[in-house]
């Protein structure tokens, strides 16, 4: 079984495309070593975070990104355990996106509702694990070439 911990926080800087790509080159490195695959949203004030692997590996990294000062008010959204990974084909990918992006993406809908939520709707491990993989889907088909900079 393949574990999971997803989490949201707030960056304590402006995002930046610099950012996220340095953000994603450590991650890419620390995470080819130790088993771990997931990916790294920037929703304008927000980063959205899955990651995948290894339950002690898994909560290896998190310990370390609990620290990290790049972010602050760091919320586990839910963990929990999935018979395969999603993000089997890397070991992190990032996609930086401003509202109006996430508001056309179709695809992308239960993230954005779920990003306004308050926190009164509770997703239950299925659907975080559905609108993971339609992130995935909608992804690799909005950006192809990013696929290049991900294999670790």
């Amino acid at each position: 079984m393949i574990f999971y911990k997803i989490y949201t926080s707030i960056p304590t800087v402006t995002p930046t495309r610099d950012i996220i790509d340095k953000i994603t080159e450590e991650s890419i490195v620390w995470n080819s070593a130790h088993g771990i695959t997931g990916i790294l949203l920037c929703l304008e004030d927000r980063y959205f975070q899955f990651l995948e692997g290894e339950e002690e590996q898994v909560l290896n990294i998190f310990n370390k990104i609990k620290t990290d000062p790049r972010h602050k008010e760091l919320y586990v959204r839910i963990k929990g355990f999935e018979k395969e990974r999603i993000f089997r084909e890397w070991s992190m990918g990032s996609w930086m996106l401003n509202n109006e992006e996430l508001n056309s993406l179709s695809a992308l809908g239960d993230l954005n509702a779920y990003m306004k939520d308050s926190g009164s709707t509770v997703y239950s491990p299925k659907k975080f694990v559905s609108m993971m993989q339609n992130i995935l889907d909608t992804w690799i088909a909005h950006e192809p070439e990013r696929s290049k900079r991900l294999r670790g």
